[in-house]
C-alpha cells in the first residue's frame, strides 16, 4: 500500500500511514484505511478481531461490495434512489442543525467525549450532563488535560429531574448516547416523554434538538439478522413512534435521518421522512438478496468502519 496521509477523526491529529490498520499515536484510535480516506463516528470503535483484520487484508470487504453492486443494491445506488446528502464525516452533526457560533450546547449522555470535542468548535459554550457519575468524572479530566475552555459545566445525575439547568439556556442540545430510565423518573410518568419535555423548555426559540438512537435491525458480525414477527415494518414503526413522542412535547420540523458508512467510495445521510426511502428499505430488508446487504453491514462492523456505538438513526427538530 502506498504511503497516504491519515487524519484522525477523534483527535484532528495528522501523520502518515503504510499499513491497512492505523492507530493514532496521540489517542489510540484505531481506524481502517481505505485508499487514503478514512471513515469512522464518535465514539469508541469495536476492538478489531483477526477475522476483521484477514477481511481488509484480503480484500474481503471489496470483494462483498462488489457482489453487492452486482445485485443492484450499491451505496451509491441508495444515496441516488432516496435523494441521500453525501457527507465525509457522518459523525459531525452540527451542519444539520447550524447552531449559532456564539450559542451554548447541552450534550447529554456522552460517555467518550467525541462530540463534547467537535461541538466545541462549532459554539460559544458547552454544557455536558451524563447519568454515570464515572463517564463524567473521565470527561472532567479529559477537559482538563486538553484545556477546553468553552466547557462551562460538567454536571451528573440519574434522570431528567437531575438537570441542573434553566428554561430557555440552551441553542441546541444534543442526546448523544442512550438515556437510562430511572426510578425517580418512572415516578412522575414515562421518562421519555419526561426526558423530551424537559429539554424543550430548556431550549430557546427556534432551537434545535438531536437525538442519536439505536437501530433496532443491528447486524453485528456473524450473526444473521432472524426473521420476527412484526419486523417487516421495524423502521417505520420507530420513526412513527418517536415522532408522535417529540410532537406531543412541542417539537416542530421534526427530519430523520440513516447514516450510510463510507465502504470505499460513498457516504452519506438517507432522509427517511420520504415513502420511496421507506420503501426502498422494506423491499430490500425483505428480499433474498438481502442477505448480502446484512453480510456487507456485518463486515464493516466487524472491521470497524461502522463502529457499534454510532447513532444507526439520527433525529433532528426545533422548538417554535
Amino acid at each position: 500500500m502506498s504511503l497516504v496521509a491519515i487524519h484522525c477523526t477523534r483527535c484532528e491529529g495528522l501523520t502518515t500511514a503504510r499499513e491497512d490498520l492505523y492507530d493514532c499515536p496521540r489517542c489510540d484510535h484505531v481506524m481502517p484505511v481505505d485508499h487514503g480516506v478514512l471513515w469512522t463516528a464518535p465514539g469508541d470503535p469495536p476492538p478489531l478481531s483477526d477475522a476483521a483484520r484477514s477481511a481488509i487484508a484480503r480484500g474481503w470487504l471489496a470483494a462483498a461490495e462488489a457482489h453487492f453492486r452486482e445485485e443492484g443494491l450499491s451505496v451509491r445506488a441508495l444515496m441516488t434512489a432516496t435523494n441521500g446528502v453525501r457527507t465525509e464525516r457522518l459523525g459531525d452533526w452540527q451542519f444539520l442543525v447550524e447552531p449559532p457560533h456564539d450559542g451554548s450546547a447541552l450534550i447529554l449522555n456522552d460517555p467518550w467525549g467525541a462530540h463534547m470535542t467537535a461541538i466545541t468548535r462549532a459554539v460559544g459554550e458547552v454544557a455536558i450532563f451524563q447519568q454515570d457519575p464515572a463517564a463524567a468524572q473521565v470527561l472532567r479530566v479529559r477537559v482538563a488535560q486538553e484545556r477546553l475552555s468553552k466547557v462551562s459545566v460538567i454536571a451528573s445525575g440519574r434522570g431528567a429531574l437531575d438537570l441542573p439547568f434553566t428554561r430557555e439556556q440552551f441553542d441546541v442540545i444534543a442526546l448523544a448516547g442512550p438515556w437510562i430510565r430511572s426510578k425517580a423518573d418512572a415516578d412522575h410518568g414515562e421518562p421519555l416523554d419526561l426526558l423530551t419535555r424537559a429539554l424543550f423548555r430548556m431550549l430557546r426559540k427556534g432551537g434545535a434538538l438531536v437525538i442519536g438512537w439505536e437501530n433496532p435491525m443491528g447486524l453485528p458480525i456473524r450473526a444473521p439478522m432472524a426473521p420476527r414477527a412484526g419486523r417487516r415494518f421495524g423502521i417505520k414503526g420507530s420513526l412513527s413512534r418517536f415522532r408522535s413522542r417529540l410532537s406531543r412535547a412541542g417539537f416542530q420540523d421534526l427530519q430523520f435521518y440513516l447514516p450510510v458508512p463510507h465502504f470505499t467510495d460513498y457516504a452519506g445521510l438517507v432522509s427517511l421522512d420520504s415513502r420511496q426511502a421507506l420503501r426502498y428499505f422494506h423491499l430490500t430488508y425483505r428480499h433474498p438478496r438481502a442477505r448480502w446487504k446484512r453480510f456487507l453491514m456485518g463486515a464493516a462492523i466487524g472491521s470497524g468502519l461502522l463502529p457499534r456505538v454510532a447513532p444507526s438513526y439520527i433525529a433532528t427538530a426545533r422548538k417554535p
